[in-house]
């Protein structure tokens, strides 16, 4: 009789969730543990990822890091793996029906897991972007208070995620177009930070650095095409009071 293999890749957590071998408490709850297709049969696979389910739930409860969606797929991959080991009990038509189960298993929890994630990264955004709406409300009572012959003003932090580079084509002069940089070459910021180029006296600023904080910042300070230099550092030291 042919040696039993495994018909199809179990992902261990740590190839799922690369963050959580960084969590050390994890060391000792086989969260390495994965099986590649044709790999020998282990009897143990699937009690000791019933085991590691055991062994996450109540440490989530005082490790934030391992959250529901860790136990969740935790939970899914000993389902897939105690159906792989039932599929060696039954007969030939069983195991391919089985399979079939099993693979459904797999895409469901893999889904499971993009949304999740995609969800925790749109809420860590929604944190930041308040944060930084937050300070800034601070951060502008300040600036309202600058005397206007000391202009000498601090940066608000970023709330608008991309970057602005399409507000400064809109609002650029035709002499200045040519000045804003290509599009493939612009790193968007993250939200919460400032321009590191950000100088407090406005007084020095230029059409490029006008140009380069609406980039920064995804927001065109109400600047219309029209406007002159001097009116462009009125309008963006009015928003740095707003």
């Amino acid at each position: 009789m042919a040696a039993i293999t495994y018909p199809l890749a179990v992902r261990s957590l740590a190839d799922m969730f690369p963050d959580l071998l960084h969590i050390s408490a994890l060391a000792s709850h086989r969260i390495n543990e994965g099986k590649d297709i044709g790999d020998p049969f282990d009897i143990n696979a699937a009690y000791d990822a019933e085991k590691t389910v055991q062994e996450l739930e109540p440490l989530s409860r005082i490790i934030p890091a391992v959250s529901h969606v860790h136990i969740e797929a935790a939970k899914n991959r000993a389902h897939v793996l105690r159906a792989i080991h039932a599929t060696a009990t039954v007969g030939a038509v069983d195991v391919l029906a089985r399979l079939d189960e099993i693979q459904r298993t797999q895409n469901t929890t893999q889904a499971i897991i993009n949304e999740n994630q995609a969800m925790l990264q749109e809420t860590r955004a929604m944190l930041q972007e308040t944060r930084a709406m937050v300070m800034n409300v601070r951060l502008a009572s300040q600036n309202a208070k600058v005397p206007q012959e000391r202009n000498h003003y601090k940066p608000l932090q970023k709330t608008s995620s991309g970057h602005g580079r399409e507000l400064a084509l809109q609002v650029s002069r035709p002499e200045n177009i040519n000045h804003l940089p290509p599009p493939a070459t612009i790193q968007p910021a993250a939200l919460g930070t400032v321009p590191p180029f950000f100088d407090r006296n406005t007084d020095t600023y230029t059409l490029g650095t006008i140009n380069s904080l609406i980039i920064f910042y995804n927001d065109d300070f109400d600047i219309e095409k029209e406007d002159n230099l001097e009116i462009r550092k009125i309008k963006f030291r009015r928003w740095l009071c707003s």
